[in-house]
């Protein structure tokens, strides 16, 4: 029985205490938030108790899991007093607001070897999965275009935080992030990159725009916003060689695949790809415990959440410079 503390008790902690309340051999024992009256409601969901501080999760002997869903800016330090006292965590993303408290993380999880994994759930969505497997076998030959996009208004965080630049990182470190890392999961390291924001208008309205030149050849645009006041939607067009993948998050077939055709005269060949059922979260957090119970290597390693978060923060300083940020 793996004994889970969650430390948060707002939207996305409640995803994931609903997941781990289902899942076999995991049981929610703990739950943790400054605003106690959250903390209560969502303990009295999954029959939890109402941890009064932070050490009742990380001192106790009783949690053997940590699953940090706070705001931003203080993902680096439950993550490195998780890892220092020996217990593995899932933390959402991005990982930390600074490079240095990144670095913090990175270290103290080496040092410990604890299973440690970041939320960049956008590997279990479907249509991705989907777009990078058909990518890495070739179907559209050689990538040279990318362009995604993810559109929302801006989220609510208790106190405001994810308005506050300073505890959130914008849209491009918060929201893009998960693009960023589906994009380097899928073509490998960034040579550099240049972006345009809107923080002059944060939190009113907060936009980015993204440039971004792999090592090996690609280029990709991504779009960010929280300057929406429609539904969320995303999507995605990949050009290669060979074919074009598209993704529109508005239709009912949400992943196209054409092809070149491969002889004079026949067209393209389609194929609509059907979004699973089963939720992502729930696949993630499935994902995680199954690595706690075989010791492996999480699909995100830590490593891997640090290049994400290292990218967003590159993202973020062109654009508040005007510069070109190069990574290598």
């Amino acid at each position: 029985m793996y004994r889970i503390g969650l430390a948060g008790a707002g939207g996305l902690a409640t995803v994931h205490a609903n997941n781990f309340a289902s899942i076999p051999d995991c049981q929610v024992a703990a739950i943790y938030d400054p605003v106690r009256p959250k903390a209560v409601a969502l303990a009295a969901q999954v029959g939890a108790e109402v941890a009064d501080n932070p050490d009742r999760l990380l001192a106790a002997d009783d949690i053997d899991v940590l699953v940090i869903a706070t705001p931003t800016d203080v993902h680096s330090d439950w993550c490195v007093r998780a890892a220092n006292v020996g217990k593995p965590f899932f933390c959402e993303k991005p990982m930390a607001r600074t490079l240095k408290q990144g670095e913090a993380v990175v270290e103290a999880v080496h040092n410990a070897g604890v299973v440690a994994m970041v939320g960049h759930v956008l590997r279990w969505f479907p249509q991705y999965e989907n777009a990078r497997r058909l990518i890495h076998e070739g179907a559209i030959g050689t990538v040279g275009m990318v362009r995604m996009s993810r559109i929302n208004s801006c989220p609510r965080g208790e106190g405001g935080w994810f308005a506050d630049y300073d505890r959130s990182g914008g849209v491009m470190l918060d929201m893009s992030i998960h693009d960023l890392d589906w994009l380097l999961w899928t073509f490998g390291p960034v040579d550099r990159v240049y972006a345009h924001g809107l923080k002059d208008h944060f939190p009113v309205l907060d936009y980015g725009l993204m440039s971004i030149r792999f090592r090996a050849g690609a280029i990709a645009h991504v779009e960010g916003s929280w300057a929406d006041m429609g539904n969320f939607r995303t999507s995605f067009d990949i050009a290669g060689s060979g074919g074009l993948l598209q993704h529109d998050s508005t239709a009912n077939v949400t992943l196209n695949f054409q092809a070149r055709a491969q002889a004079e005269g026949l067209p393209p060949v389609q194929v609509p790809m059907a979004p699973a059922h089963k939720s992502p979260y729930l696949i993630e957090d499935e994902h995680f415990i199954e690595c706690l119970r075989t010791a492996s290597e999480p699909m995100v390693t830590i490593d891997d959440a640090f290049d994400a978060m290292r990218l967003g923060l590159a993202c973020n300083e062109s654009a508040e410079t005007g510069r070109i940020v190069r990574m290598i």
